[in-house]
């Protein structure tokens, strides 16, 4: 396991070096301490800052867009592509392929994902009051399961490489988000819990165990190999890679450096 701004400090500097080295990733992680990530442009006034390092829950900002999402109980990956890779010009093709894959693996575990097709009315999701979870909608080519979201996914285009990543739910534990949103009482804060619990699902929900990590991971990533068409073996960062990591880690870190953004 990792702090949070070091994981997204290692996607992002694979993503920024994917060109170069021409080697398509998938990372699967962990998060410790536990940590709620922010969309790239989100603000970061949708939450009590003080709470979260009262209660040892990390904050950071994500390279991707997307909503807020609280990393406790689930699996994240991490999938980075050559900006030249066969059909990475096309966004909804990328996410349609990394879905494909992640339903493939999560299907081998026994979990009934799929994909969902129908488009989601963004201009009208944001105007809700719980348009600052992830886990509250399912756009397109996300990946469902008895109607819920189960992944929530988000994908950045760089000059040289894409990055895209995700939660995999495998507890409950995502609906305690608007426990740390600011500004809202506590009747309020459970309210939306359990509204964003109902438009969720998790792994152990759906099968009534949450697997090990690592026959997670090993689900995954064969799943990926066969959207992918690829064969994926262990690596370790580059040397440039590496020397890459101390600036972005400072960059993604939020609550380490007392950062904050106004809208």
């Amino acid at each position: 396991m990792a702090d949070g701004a070091t994981h997204m400090a290692t996607d992002q500097a694979i993503a920024e070096q994917a060109s170069r080295l021409n080697c398509p990733t998938v990372r699967i992680y962990h998060w410790f301490p536990c940590c709620v990530s922010l969309g790239y442009h989100q603000n970061t006034d949708i939450l009590d800052l003080h709470q979260c390092e009262q209660e040892g829950i990390d904050v950071v900002r994500r390279p991707t867009g997307g909503r807020a999402v609280f990393h406790s109980e689930e699996w994240t990956y991490a999938v980075i592509l050559p900006s030249d890779w066969p059909g990475a010009g096309s966004t909804e093709l990328v996410y349609k392929m990394i879905s494909e894959g992640l339903v493939s693996g999560l299907n081998k575990l026994g979990v009934p994902a799929r994909m969902e097709r129908r488009p989601l009315d963004l201009h009208r999701h944001y105007r809700s009051e719980l348009a600052s979870s992830c886990f509250s909608a399912a756009a397109k080519y996300e990946v469902i399961a008895d109607e819920k979201k189960l992944v929530g996914s988000a994908q950045r285009r760089m000059m040289n490489g894409i990055l895209q990543h995700g939660s995999i739910l495998t507890g409950e534990a995502h609906a305690k988000l608007p426990l740390f949103f600011e500004g809202l009482n506590s009747s309020k804060k459970e309210r939306m819990s359990k509204i964003i619990q109902g438009k969720a699902t998790c792994i152990q929900d759906l099968i009534g165990r949450i697997p090990s990590f690592e026959e997670g991971a090993e689900a995954i990533r064969s799943g990926m190999e066969e959207a992918l068409g690829i064969r994926l073996k262990k690596g370790e960062l580059s040397k440039e890679e590496k020397l890459l990591m101390p600036e972005l880690k400072a960059e993604f870190s939020i609550l380490a450096s007392g950062k904050r953004m106004k809208g």
